[in-house]
């Protein structure tokens, strides 16, 4: 059986395959079914490549994705997607602590290079108190999250719906992850200081986050 992975990397290079019309149309069908968080990712890749070869096919004798899929396309969508197995709780549970990871990591990072970047204009002080770490990632995952779901919600909304429609959803979920992210510096800046002080050089806090983000990534891989 192909994995998840692999029927995505399938699926990329197929999608070339079909004209600018159809693209358009089975694009919309992957992020509607990849955004639903309750569907199966083994299942859900399986069944978008079984639409995007029926969809080829469907194109090469001359019939297009609204002959195939019919005049209310997400209505298609929405059976499809309930026949679907639903995630796992274990999976969903490794999929969120990888995301978490993922999400310190990044956290790591930006910490690293704000504080080498800062270096070049003023003095740094590179002490960071363990309880702002802890209180940071666990206000950010919560915001994060919840984020990601508004976002994904928004732009599920906006799928098979007029152009204009869907470039209004992208702008408002633009700027709701501009204002996630505003929230999280601007907790950085309230949270007083509190607990062990430790002090450790930018390029640890990189090497740190790149270890986090890489134990993600497997972690992802194994579920």
């Amino acid at each position: 059986m192909r994995t998840a992975a692999s029927l995505i990397a399938e699926n990329n290079e197929k999608r070339e395959m079909l004209n600018n019309e159809n693209l358009a149309l089975y694009e919309e069908f992957l992020l509607y079914i990849r955004t639903d968080l309750r569907v199966a990712e083994q299942a859900g890749e399986e069944v978008l490549m079984d639409l995007l070869d029926h969809l080829l096919e469907a194109q090469e004798e001359g019939r297009t994705g609204s002959n195939l899929f019919g005049d209310n396309p997400q209505e298609y969508a929405d059976e499809v997607i309930e026949a679907l197995p639903r995630e796992k709780k274990r999976n969903a549970a490794v999929f969120i602590f990888s995301q978490l990871l993922s999400l310190a990591g990044w956290f790591s990072i930006a910490y690293g290079a704000v504080y080498i970047l800062l270096s070049f204009f003023t003095e740094v002080d590179t002490a960071i108190s363990l309880g702002n770490i802890l209180i940071l990632l666990t206000t950010g995952a919560f915001v994060a999250f919840f984020a990601v779901w508004l976002i994904f919600k928004m732009l599920r909304s906006s799928l098979f719906r007029p152009k204009k429609s869907q470039t209004m959803e992208y702008v408002k979920a633009g700027l709701l992850g501009a204002t996630a992210f505003g929230i999280i510096m601007l907790l950085a800046w309230l949270i007083p200081e509190f607990g062990p002080v430790i002090r450790l050089n930018w390029w640890v806090y990189v090497l740190i986050g790149l270890a986090l983000m890489g134990a993600a990534k497997v972690i992802e891989r194994v579920k």
